[in-house]
Parts: C-alpha cells; sequence; structure tokens
C-alpha cells in the first residue's frame, strides 16, 4: 500500500546523540525487536533540539549529558504494523561523563537497555535507520564538516 493511501500515518521529530569510546558505539535497545537506534527521542513542542537530547537521556539513563556538534539529519520511512512512519532524525554528538565501552550504564526504562557495540558491527546490530550508520562513519574520519542530510527515500535503504 502506498503511504498516500495508508489510513494511518504518524510523523517524527527526533533528537539522537552519539557517543563514541575507542572502537564503540552506544546504542538503544528496544527489548523484544531486532533493532538497534542512537539514544535520545521525541522533540516535544516549544522545545529545541539540544535540549530534547538532553532531557531524553536523562529520562533514558538518569544521566547528564554535554550536546554538541551537529552532524546532520537522517530522514527514514517505514511501516509498522497499520501505520505508516516518517521520520527526521537529527544526530548530535554527546558527552556523558565518566560512562566508556566498558560500562553499560543501567537503562531508566524497562522497555529499553542500552549497551556499546563495536563500530564495525552496526550492521550486525541493525543500527537503524540505515542512513545513520553513513553519518557515524563520515564523522568518524573527518569527513563531516557542517551539517548533512541523508534520506531512506534517496538510496532505497528501508528501516
Amino acid at each position: 500500500m502506498k503511504y498516500m493511501d495508508h489510513p494511518n500515518k504518524k510523523y517524527h521529530v527526533l533528537a539522537r546523540g552519539v557517543m563514541i569510546s575507542s572502537e564503540y558505539i552506544f546504542v538503544a535497545h528496544c527489548i523484544g525487536m531486532d533493532n538497534t537506534f542512537l539514544p535520545g527521542g521525541h522533540v516535544e513542542f516549544n522545545e529545541g533540539l539540544k535540549d530534547t537530547l538532553s532531557r531524553e537521556i536523562g529520562e533514558e539513563l538518569g544521566l547528564s549529558c554535554e550536546v554538541s556538534g551537529y552532524l546532520g539529519a537522517v530522514e527514514a520511512e517505514f511501516e509498522d504494523l497499520d501505520t505508516y512512519h516518517q521520520e527526521i532524525n537529527h544526530v548530535f554528538t554527546v558527552k556523558i561523563q565518566d560512562i566508556n565501552h566498558k560500562r553499560n550504564p543501567s537503562s531508566k526504562e524497562d522497555h529499553l537497555e542500552f549497551y556499546w557495540i563495536h563500530i564495525k558491527d552496526m550492521e550486525k546490530h541493525n543500527l537503524q535507520p540505515h542512513p545513520v550508520r553513513t553519518l557515524i562513519m563520515n564523522y568518524l574520519e573527518n569527513k563531516v564538516q557542517g551539517s548533512h542530510f541523508l534520506s531512506t527515500f534517496d538510496d532505497g535503504s528501508r528501516v
């Protein structure tokens, strides 16, 4: 069914954080699902992107963080049960004092878990949306200068 004909549609604006320690990236996993994603979440009305990311990390991990550089936006679409979803993920670098790949912090939300994966294992852990992997690799290879926009609509990758 084409999205225009779909009876249920949702649009999401999200702020996500990239945390790197050595050759590891910090990810979130919704228990029972087969994918991982970057920590963060939905922007609330009258809330800035950096504030959203800081709030979400506080809610999810009970930790304060420093949200810094804007890496870019990743657009994605997916179908879930009876709903077509379209989302824009705004991705920032994030630092949380005293956490690194040697320790997984505890989740404050029962449906989520957080852990470190090796950079080379992003595909193995099904990091979504797919174009965020390119954004992360560009960042690690110092190719990110200014912001970037990546989309599943453009490259055929699906979440």
